[in-house]
């Protein structure tokens, strides 16, 4: 029974990582910073005025999501 805990948990932070991977894809690819995620992306477009999809994000993937995301894309730029 553990190991089969800790392969759902293998396999649940790897596919957390594909996401963040393809949203970073898909942010670069539209036109967006390197390793910046499009939630990310969108709360810095909210903070700036500018038209952004911010609320859809973090009604799918949790409150405050879009600018935890940009946060942490903030301090981790510094590195």
């Amino acid at each position: 029974m553990i190991h089969m805990m800790t392969v759902l948990t293998g396999l649940a932070r790897y596919l957390k990582r594909i996401l963040i991977s393809l949203s970073v894809m898909m942010n670069v690819i539209l036109g967006g910073s390197l390793n910046q995620t499009l939630s990310a992306r969108n709360w810095d477009w909210k903070k700036r005025g500018l038209p952004n999809i911010v609320w859809l994000i973090d009604l799918i993937l949790g409150a405050d999501h879009c600018m935890i995301s940009w946060s942490y894309w903030k301090t981790r730029r510094q590195w």
